[in-house]
């Protein structure tokens, strides 16, 4: 299986926090956000990691590159059209992903419990069907507004069947994570959202969920935080059991 992660864009809501460098490169209890992704990667069993990236690309190439990852392919490709929504970045990776592999998509700014992603990988999918954690603990999203709402209906415990994702829904019932699991058919929607002039990574999966094909599952107690503000550095508690001081 591959992993492909998400590190386009520039953190403009975070610029303060990371000093003009690359948002993924700020350190988190001594250690730097990718650092963290990549070797929970790891310790998962996923050594091919595809990174896309488009903010300065060159440097955090370089950063990366110059970690002591054992056993670990890094493919790095460049999206020069970054500022765009999100969904052209994903799509850059198409060419990396064999026709009947599957993948894990994951955002260079969410730090996340290692749980998550080892029952995202170990849940079977088809290959028409996403797969995507999704937090019921509405109450404990520390930037709410901001999250994407996630409608959806419980089908076998812990999963669920998503019917919509939207930022602005006023009826649901968990937010979106940023751990996915996907088949090469993923791209197919992508680019059906594409001749529709939507191009967000929320765009396709709102066709696949169009399809009754897109499963949410339950992270349960689990944590994860998107780091996309100053604020959630105050949010330590959440921090400290997500990534242990170094």
């Amino acid at each position: 299986m591959k992993a492909v992660i998400i590190a386009a864009g520039c953190g403009s809501r975070i610029k303060n926090a990371h000093k003009q460098s690359h948002k993924t490169l700020i350190r988190i209890n001594g250690k730097r956000i990718i650092d963290d992704i990549i070797e929970k990667l790891i310790d998962c069993k996923i050594n091919d990691i595809v990174i896309i990236t488009g903010y300065k690309n060159k440097e955090l190439e370089q950063a990366i590159k110059n970690s002591t990852y054992q056993n670990v392919k890094l493919q790095f490709i460049n999206n020069p059209e970054w500022k765009k929504s999100n969904g052209i970045s994903v799509h850059c990776a198409k060419e990396s992903v064999s026709g009947n592999e599957e993948f894990v998509l994951l955002m260079s700014d969410h730090i996340f419990e290692k749980d998550i992603l080892q029952n995202i990988i170990k849940t079977k999918i088809k290959k028409s069907q996403g797969l995507l954690a999704i937090d019921f603990k509405i109450d404990q999203i520390p930037d709410l507004d901001d999250g994407m709402k996630i409608q959806c209906e419980p089908t076998n415990d812990p999963f669920h069947k998503i019917i919509k994702f939207n930022k602005k829904l006023k009826n649901y019932q968990a937010i979106d994570s940023g751990i996915f699991k996907f088949n090469y058919s993923f791209f197919n929607y992508l680019e059906k959202a594409f001749s529709l002039e939507k191009y967000s990574l929320s765009d396709a999966c709102n066709l696949i969920a169009k399809n009754n094909n897109m499963i949410g599952m339950d992270i349960k107690t689990n944590l994860w935080l998107d780091i996309d503000t100053p604020e959630m550095f105050n949010f330590k508690k959440i921090i400290n059991k997500i990534i242990f001081q170094e």
